[in-house]
């Protein structure tokens, strides 16, 4: 079972991929259509004639199939197509399809192949009714439903392949779940390891909209760390944390790692086989999935485990993930450099930034474009040490022409761009050598997160998302002269790869500087030019000139509707320096115009209304933050505080100051679970202990 985090459910029937629990008896094959045996002349290309038959390992390429056409063609494709250079091999499949184009394709693709198919109807079940009864099974865009009996009908059948392999003296079995798309050379490259039990990596989303995570996992049921060593209870969830993260960062590098667990995608050798490792139940461990039984049995034997990640797999694991088979393929045409990437720059006085930015791109990009708009300090200097693409451009007052005349001098397919005090740390450095040699040349465009701010423990408070990286060929250019922006359109991939801002110089007036002179040169400016004047006016303190600005931006009635709500919020920190509260919170309504109710202004809702007492209307409002709905565009650039604990910490201290004490403990019980260092909520929680005791001692 290749889903860590596949749920089980007494209600749902059989998974997909199950078959009959046993391999037929001699008059059963004797019934079987008449395939071709392992002994027979490999039909298979010949990849090097210059290795005989003779040398060539025998594998066993197995898979019980239950599985839609449309998937099955995808994974029977991508076997025919895997490279047999060192290797012999065959195929063994369970059809246990509801579908009969899947069954005609399994039978079609055994007649070109050397290789059988068995009929799980045809099986002989070891328990009564197995064989007879597969079951339904159910999956959906949500994930696959297994229940818990089927996990150990799929053992069985599991057993019968490996017991298939070790009568039939193959040197391994590949056992390989049919809604993966392998590479070419997955099986040349899983054989090279000498490994007794290696994975071919893979990553899936388990549920719709969460993060990628692969197949394959370090302790207990799918622990990403190892537990050992003296670890303090109150800093054991970071070293937890950190070790995950560095152990999915190794997974992106490609290389060979021994891990705890694996499945779904596993070269078997015979030493395996032959040692009696199997998919058995063991009646003393309750972990969910014969696959980690099958591991802990290995580990016992001391067989080490192994991942391969050379070249991961593509995982159909829903229906939606289909059109990303042929992304995965076209990227494999084209070859195993990935796209080529120009880095463009525009700088000025960037000497204590500039070499440590460009350090974190070292060996990634292949082409570095510096556009220098003026240096006096010793930026050319530093910047010759990494490129010879150095060129001047005259400063007009234009952000976007000095990026436009960047991106004009990048002769590489894609064009990424980043500012001088920005990296990438060592986990997105990986992430994004990943995304290299990974992504669809299709891709126009592709999102990063842009990391701004940080909390004390070194968490991110405050993110937006960028088109960081973007076809050269579309020829998409930057627009506004200040607070520029790249216009964008057709293929988005928004990436988990983040860009992290490490700022080292003083705040400075210029862009108010350049925008007053536009002013007063008679330029009309665009209803974005009228939010970013609005915004710098602010930051400036020119608070009630900010207002009428953001005034004549939201009279246009155009514009993005988060800057529209965000110039709301904007005009009410205005106010409230300007002390004006009604005008505060008449700000703070006028969003609701434009969308729904967002997390940030309900909590400012809720603030306004706690500082004048009234707690009733203030618990209002932070429950309003608590349900509010997130936006879908992830492009949105959100505070998490107020979309978590923060509402969660007021309602705490509203509903104490009511005199509801278990009210106020349970929404600060809430709020820790979101952020369990934060001193406030830990005052809190011994705050509620300390009444917890009083009240004891004075029952006693």
């Amino acid at each position: 079972m290749k889903d860590p985090l596949e749920r089980k459910n007494s209600n749902k029937s059989v998974q997909g991929e199950t078959q009959a629990d046993t391999i037929p008896s001699k008059s059963q094959k004797e019934n079987q259509h008449q395939q071709p045996q392992p002994q027979e002349k490999e039909k298979e290309k010949d990849e090097d004639e210059d290795i005989s038959q003779s040398t060539r390992e025998r594998i066993l390429i197995a898979s019980p199939v239950r599985q839609t056409a449309a998937i099955l063609n995808e994974f029977l494709n991508s076997l025919q197509s895997l490279e047999r250079k060192t290797v012999r091999t065959d195929y063994l499949f369970v059809d246990d399809n509801e579908e009969e184009a899947s069954s005609q394709m399994l039978n079609d693709f055994v007649l070109r192949h050397n290789g059988k198919v068995i009929h799980a109807r045809d099986m002989n079940g070891t328990e009564s009714g197995d064989a007879d009864d597969p079951g339904n099974y159910n999956k959906d865009e949500g994930g696959h439903y297994w229940r818990n009996e089927q996990v150990w009908r799929v053992a069985r059948l599991k057993n019968n392949i490996l017991q298939y392999a070790r009568e039939h003296q193959y040197d391994g079995v590949f056992l390989i779940d049919s809604d993966l798309v392998l590479h070419p050379r997955t099986l040349e490259q899983l054989v090279s390891n000498q490994n007794e039990i290696v994975s071919n990596i893979f990553w899936t989303s388990w549920q719709p909209g969460t993060k990628e995570m692969p197949q394959v996992w370090l302790q207990d049921e799918y622990a990403l760390y190892r537990r050992g060593g003296s670890v303090l209870e109150a800093t054991e969830a970071q070293d937890e944390d950190a070790q995950a993260s560095a152990f999915l960062n190794q997974l992106r590098i490609p290389g060979c790692y021994e891990v705890g667990g694996l499945g779904a995608c596993t070269l078997i050798r015979r030493s395996v086989l032959e040692a009696g490792v199997n998919f058995d139940r063991i009646p003393n461990v309750s972990f969910w999935g014969e696959d980690r039984h099958f591991c802990i049995r290995a580990q016992a034997y001391g067989f080490q485990l192994f991942v391969d990640t050379h070249y991961p797999a593509y995982h159909i694991y829903r229906l939606s993930d289909l059109p990303g088979a042929a992304a995965y393929n076209r990227r494999i045409k084209r070859g195993e450099e990935g796209i080529r990437i120009s880095l463009c720059m525009i700088v000025k006085n960037e000497e204590t930034s500039l070499a440590r930015c460009l350090d974190s791109v070292k060996g990634i990009v292949d082409e570095i474009v510096i556009v220098d708009t003026g240096s006096t300090d010793r930026t050319r200097q530093i910047a010759a040490q990494y490129t010879d693409c150095i060129f001047d451009f005259e400063w007009v007052d234009d952000f976007a022409a000095a990026r436009n005349f960047a991106f004009d001098q990048a002769s590489c397919e894609y064009i990424m761009w980043l500012d001088a005090d920005d990296v990438f740390e060592p986990q997105d450095r990986a992430k994004l050598i990943a995304l290299k040699q990974s992504l669809d040349p299709a891709v126009d465009s592709v999102t990063m997160d842009y990391n701004l701010s940080f909390t004390p423990d070194g968490k991110v408070s405050y993110s937006l998302r960028r088109n960081r990286l973007v076809r050269r060929d579309r020829q998409f250019r930057w627009i506004g002269a200040v607070h520029e922006y790249l216009a964008v359109a057709g293929n988005l991939l928004h990436s988990d790869v983040a860009v992290t801002h490490k700022k080292d110089k003083v705040y400075t007036d210029r862009n108010l500087r350049i925008y007053r002179k536009r002013e007063q040169a008679g330029e009309d400016f665009s209803p974005r030019d009228l939010y970013y004047f609005s915004n710098e006016l602010k930051d400036h303190a020119f608070h009630e000139e900010a207002i009428t600005y953001y005034e004549k931006f939201l009279d246009t009635g155009l514009g993005w509707v988060e800057d529209r709500i965000a110039a709301c919020q904007k005009i009410a920190d205005c106010e409230a320096v300007l002390k004006r509260p009604e005008r505060e919170s008449a700000a703070l309504f006028r969003s609701f115009a434009y969308d729904l109710p967002r997390a940030e202004v309900c909590c400012r809702l809720g603030g306004y209304f706690a500082d004048r007492e009234d707690y009733r209307q203030a618990i209002f409002w932070y429950e309003q933050a608590v349900q509010a709905n997130r936006p879908g565009d992830p492009m949105v650039v959100l505070n998490e505080a107020a979309w978590t604990w923060m509402p969660h910490l007021q309602l705490c201290v509203c509903y104490d100051r009511m005199g509801n004490r278990a009210k106020a403990k349970e929404h600060n019980d809430i709020a820790l679970t979101y952020h369990p260092t934060h001193p406030s909520m830990l005052y809190n929680d011994r705050y509620f202990k300390d009444l917890a005791k009083e009240s004891v001692m004075e029952n006693a």
